[in-house]
């Protein structure tokens, strides 16, 4: 009867995470709907005319005036969306995004919660629903502006989600999704050198092919001829943005340095070249602070008795939790050294937060609790000012910085809740013996 009792309370709870969860993306997608009515559709506009005119058989770089930026993948994928009007098309791909982001904040939710409350999830299975709906909240003025603009980044977001749940479980698939993704947004070639590093090369072998393959099906349609020099058009444009060379503007990707990145990268070239210092030096204190960070990240794990980014030798358990810091850890890295970040791209950390709510939950240490929060709370208050109110704070990443702070608080949170695992563990192990 007890147990009836508390699976039909765990059911209404799901039920009421779930509907919160639904009725938040609801009203953002709704009020992002009701924008298209009264203005253009923002970015999708050039999402939706690169992809009529491969439909057309035309350029898609000329007919988006150079502000498609992306590969022709998505291009080819958005074609039956080019069929319809622009404003039905932008209203139909808000509605899709909607969909994306519930289902990424379910999965990344989900196997947060098989990493970090095995037991508890499996008694109380409206856990994975409340940790989806809590980092949903906290990450909604990006998911907004993600529908407003009709940019990809919901998208990515159920890429990156698919690919922490199942690049253990189901490496070929889990690399396949990788090698989707990264041809529509190249930011997910990062899971790559990890999966090498893990020895997942499963995962990095069906990363390749599937990358290889998604890249080249549009050639398909268009013909190898012009496939490739779309290629090309892409690659000058990303050496253009690095200042590498000088190269018309047939894509028009920002520069390095544009104002409105808020990452670690952005913010170093903006502040070597206001001082007309060189590009290396830039480049070079990159280097620093990223051996910096991950250092960092390492010796907080190896002082808890944690290893990370190595091959799994430890039981199940505890290497389903270190992969899923390591996973935060990628996000984080993605974000904060690309050199074109802006604040929209930032909707990446409801994967993050999935990951610190489920360490805040696992975690019975009041410091390593108080430290998640308030280092949540700093990152959605910066994430949240308006772009003029801290020009000041941009200029240097500040964004960026403050996610480290996350990033560090929830490896040391978790790497903690591991030690102090074991160590019971091993306490009962030997009451055990000596009884």
């Amino acid at each position: 009867m007890t147990k009836t009792r508390f699976a039909n309370a765990a059911s209404r709870k799901r039920f009421v995470y779930g509907a919160l969860t639904i009725v938040l993306l609801f009203t953002l997608g709704a009020h992002a709907v009701f924008r298209q009515f009264s203005s253009t559709t923002k970015d999708f506009h050039y999402f939706y005319h690169a992809a009529r005119a491969m439909w057309n058989g035309s350029d898609i770089y000329a007919a988006a005036d150079g502000h498609y930026i992306y590969p022709p993948f998505l291009a080819f994928v958005l074609q039956p969306l080019a069929l319809m009007p622009e404003h039905m098309a932008a209203i139909i791909w808000i509605v899709l995004s909607g969909v994306f982001v519930f289902a990424a904040a379910l999965i990344a939710a989900s196997e947060a919660a098989r990493c970090w409350l095995r037991t508890r999830a499996e008694n109380d299975p409206s856990i994975p629903w409340l940790i989806a709906a809590i980092a949903t909240l906290l990450i909604a003025d990006k998911i907004h502006a993600s529908f407003i603009l009709g940019q990809t980044d919901c998208l990515m977001l159920l890429g990156f989600a698919c690919t922490l749940s199942w690049m253990q479980r189901k490496p070929l698939l889990a690399g396949a999704i990788v090698g989707a993704t990264a041809s529509v947004k190249y930011l997910s070639l990062i899971f790559v050198p990890y999966f090498l590093i893990k020895k997942n090369f499963r995962a990095a072998f069906g990363s390749i092919v599937a990358f290889s393959f998604f890249m080249a099906l549009p050639a398909m349609q268009i013909g190898f001829a012009r496939a490739a020099r779309y290629t090309a058009i892409e690659f000058r444009g990303l050496s253009r943005m690095m200042g590498i060379i000088e190269a018309p503007k047939t894509v028009k990707i920002l520069k390095v340095g544009m104002d409105r990145s808020v990452s670690i990268t952005s913010g170093m070239f903006r502040v070597t070249r206001s001082n007309g210092l060189p590009d290396l030096l830039a480049a070079m204190l990159l280097v620093c602070v990223f051996v910096a960070v991950i250092a960092a990240i390492v010796f907080m794990c190896r002082r808890n008795g944690v290893s990370i980014f190595r091959p799994e030798k430890s039981d199940r358990h505890v290497a389903n939790a270190v992969t899923s810091l390591e996973g935060a850890v990628l996000i984080f890295l993605a974000l904060a050294f690309s050199p074109q970040t802006t604040a929209r791209h930032m909707v990446l950390l409801l994967l993050i937060n999935t990951v610190a709510i489920a360490v805040f939950l696992a975690q019975d240490a009041k410091a390593s609790r108080a430290l998640l929060i308030i280092a949540a709370a700093l990152q959605v208050a910066v994430l949240s000012l308006s772009f003029r109110a801290i020009v000041a704070w941009r200029a240097v990443g500040g964004a960026s910085w403050c996610v480290l702070g996350l990033i560090l608080a929830i490896v040391w949170a978790g790497s903690r809740a591991l030690s102090d695992e074991r160590r019971q563990l091993r306490q009962e192990n030997d009451e055990e013996k000596t009884g």
